[in-house]
């Protein structure tokens, strides 16, 4: 019973692991990307995209990227 809970744990651990990892590997990616197309970014959108923790979110403003003409289009 206790090996089964302790087992339980560690799978959702992971699990929760694997997302946060793969948000943060989105995060700097977009973050790349954004540098890429708009020159250094200032401060305050850096610390905005790290801030956003939801891969729909993230996957939404890489899609944007593609069309935007400014960091203001972005939503920055």
């Amino acid at each position: 019973m206790l090996e089964e809970t302790v087992q339980d744990w560690k799978k959702q651990l992971l699990k929760e692991g694997r997302r946060e990892g793969e948000a943060a590997g989105m995060r700097q990616l977009l973050l790349q990307q954004m540098t890429t197309r708009f020159g250094r970014l200032p401060a305050g959108v850096r610390l905005q995209v790290e801030e956003i923790s939801s891969k729909q979110e993230l996957r939404k403003l890489a899609r944007k990227i593609l069309a935007a003409q400014s960091l203001q289009h972005l939503g920055f």
